[in-house]
């Protein structure tokens, strides 16, 4: 018996250290196995089942000593009616019953602070959050959210861990957020940002790092963090953090995917410089197989570890933290008076014959070059472009037997200008544009359908009217395009008897906007 004791405490002393190294791995396990479990019923923002998620955090930041931002870790709000982006409204807690019983949802962000030790120094901010809620239950399956966003809640949770350990390092104070409502509109962020404003705080916020869907390092290869165009050496301190780690990360200036947005937004916007931490999307997010147990959870606590070291970084009084006054252009509030854009597309050419019953066919053709968007408001502007294009077309002729007709081509440099109504914001808009344009031809060719050159006589200087229709999505646009030319594209060949035709073309092309 004795003998067994002892072999026992021999095996656990050589392997403290090892049961030592996995215990943030199994807390991180233990978070996402709670959070992502069928009893929570798939986290949807205001149900019973958020409730729960945010009681157990809550019991977590209690649990490590972390101190209540304010009065209480629990910061509520509400929506207006209308949903759209930044329609939060943060709430005192005794209005919560009221609320609920005229049935406005009401939601919830767990906010907890550590303070810095610098006298001056603590009044200033490093935020580092993740959203907590998921998208609940859809035609009977549950949408466990794991990777989007246990993984991330669970990291900052123990970030949190790592850095009261390290209070006394801090010279910043240092924010950590668990936000509600983020799968329905980024409201918990927003409901942040309005209440920091309200306190005269934003301002002292000098980074806000959004961890969201961190689950996946084995997957992703590496750890993203984007936006480091918004704080000065930001990249160079990354990097440097990631060597001393040893994780793998790779960074972006700027957020500039039109599909997807994240709790960094509303702090953007207040010209807060940001960083969205993910490993990617390599996980079935959004899918009811986002579970527990696909999570890399080796990784994850790497990540955790690179996190903690990153926020002590940028929280010590060595770091400047100095904004570039540079944002995303999906997270501006208006668009800057100038904006330039190369564009790649194709074309279809009609060559439109006035009195003629012959049905002119259309070829592809390629577009191409620079646009420009002048801004002078939010809903008004000008677009000036500046285009190669290279158009084909059939050209009937009736000599030939059954109608067979020959193939214009030709390049020309075009020039639209436009006159341009924005409808809608930085984010995602709609536009529409008419005016007028004109053209250089410099090269042109009218062939048989054998290949034999049959004659050409083109204008050289082409003119006409343009309309269009744009799609933007934060910086990326898809833009459909109509040339409807006015004089007359060329006089037909010796034994050509139909009318001169008038060029007509449809462009679509795709643009990335600086």
């Amino acid at each position: 018996m004795y003998r067994k004791i002892t072999l026992l405490v021999i095996s656990l002393l050589l392997t403290g250290g090892s049961l030592l190294a996995q215990t943030q791995q199994q807390r991180l396990e233990k978070h996402v196995y709670y959070l992502a479990s069928d009893s929570l019923q798939g986290r949807q923002a205001g149900s019973d089942d958020s409730r729960k998620a945010a009681a157990y955090i809550e019991n977590e930041y209690r649990q490590m000593g972390l101190k209540p931002f304010g009065s209480s870790y629990r910061h509520y709000f509400v929506r207006r009616v209308a949903a759209r982006e930044g329609s939060a409204i943060p709430i005192n807690p005794d209005s919560v019953d009221y609320y609920e019983q005229h049935n406005r949802p009401v939601y919830c962000n767990l906010v907890g602070v550590i303070e810095g030790s610098d006298p001056a120094l603590k009044n200033e901010f490093v935020v580092i959050g993740g959203h907590y809620d998921h998208l609940g239950v859809k035609n009977g399956e549950v949408y466990n959210g794991a990777d989007d966003n246990a993984s991330g809640t669970a990291a900052v949770t123990e970030v949190a861990r790592q850095l009261m350990a390290r209070r006394g390092e801090l010279k910043r104070s240092v924010l950590i957020c668990a936000f509600d409502a983020e799968e329905i509109g980024l409201h918990g962020s927003y409901a942040l940002t309005k209440e920091l404003k309200r306190l005269g705080l934003i301002g002292k916020v000098k980074m806000m790092m959004s961890v969201d869907m961190v689950g996946w390092l084995k997957q992703g290869k590496h750890l993203k963090l984007t936006g480091t165009g918004t704080l000065k050496d930001c990249a160079d301190l990354i990097n440097e953090v990631a060597s001393q780690t040893g994780l793998p990360v790779s960074t972006g200036r700027f957020e500039t995917s039109p599909f997807g947005a994240t709790d960094t937004e509303p702090f953007a916007r207040k010209n807060v410089p940001t960083l969205h931490v993910t490993t990617g999307l390599k996980s079935p997010y959004h899918k009811p197989g986002d579970d527990p147990e696909l999570i890399d959870y080796p990784g994850l606590s790497q990540v955790t570890d690179f996190l903690a070291a990153l926020t002590l970084r940028m929280a010590s009084d060595k770091q400047p933290m100095v904004a570039t006054g540079k944002i995303a252009a999906k997270h501006r509030d208006a668009r800057k008076f100038l904006e330039i854009a190369p564009v790649i597309g194709f074309n279809s050419t009609q060559l439109v014959l006035s009195g003629s019953t012959l049905q002119p066919d259309t070829r592809v053709g390629f577009t191409g070059g620079v646009s420009t968007e002048w801004n002078f408001c939010q809903h008004f502007g000008a677009q000036v472009d500046v285009l190669y294009e290279r158009a084909r077309a059939y050209y009937p002729n009736v000599t030939h037997l059954f109608g067979i007709g020959d193939t214009y081509w030709q390049q020309s440099v075009v020039v639209p200008v436009q006159l341009r109504a924005l409808l809608g914001n930085t984010t995602a808009s709609f536009n529409l544009g008419i005016g007028g344009y004109y053209g250089y031809r410099f090269g042109a060719n009218l062939t048989d359908n054998e290949g034999v050159r049959v004659g050409t006589y083109p204008s050289q200087h082409q003119y006409g009217i343009v309309w269009s229709f744009e799609m933007r999505m934060a910086n990326l646009s898809y833009g459909f395009t109509n040339y409807y030319q006015l004089n007359d594209l060329f006089t037909p060949a010796p034994g050509f008897i139909v009318p001169a035709p008038i060029k007509q073309t449809f462009a679509f092309t795709i643009g990335l906007y600086f």
